[in-house]
């Protein structure tokens, strides 16, 4: 998962068979959007993950929206597996 730093949230989603509809995001706080969660697919069993990714110009939206053309170009700058459960 390391590896996966400096690659993209798309790329990180390919290599792990992940749908973005299945993307959480994570704005902490509120409207600063941080990281993203999800599951990840390529091993069994499959592994919760959140992905810090860089923050900057057009990461903060006071309507806690952002699209996904954006979300997935945003680089990944750590990876961690997440206990928290999906929701």
């Amino acid at each position: 998962m390391n590896d996966w730093v400096g690659l993209t949230v798309a790329e990180v989603l390919v290599l792990c068979r992940t749908s973005y509809s299945d993307v959480q995001l994570l704005d902490e706080p509120p409207g600063k959007l941080r990281s993203v969660r999800f599951l990840c697919h390529d091993v069994e069993p499959p592994r919760r993950v959140v992905l810090d990714i860089e923050y900057g110009s057009g990461s903060f939206s006071q309507a806690r929206s952002w699209p996904q053309s954006f979300v997935e170009k945003l680089k990944v700058v750590r990876v961690h597996e997440s206990t928290d459960v999906l929701q």
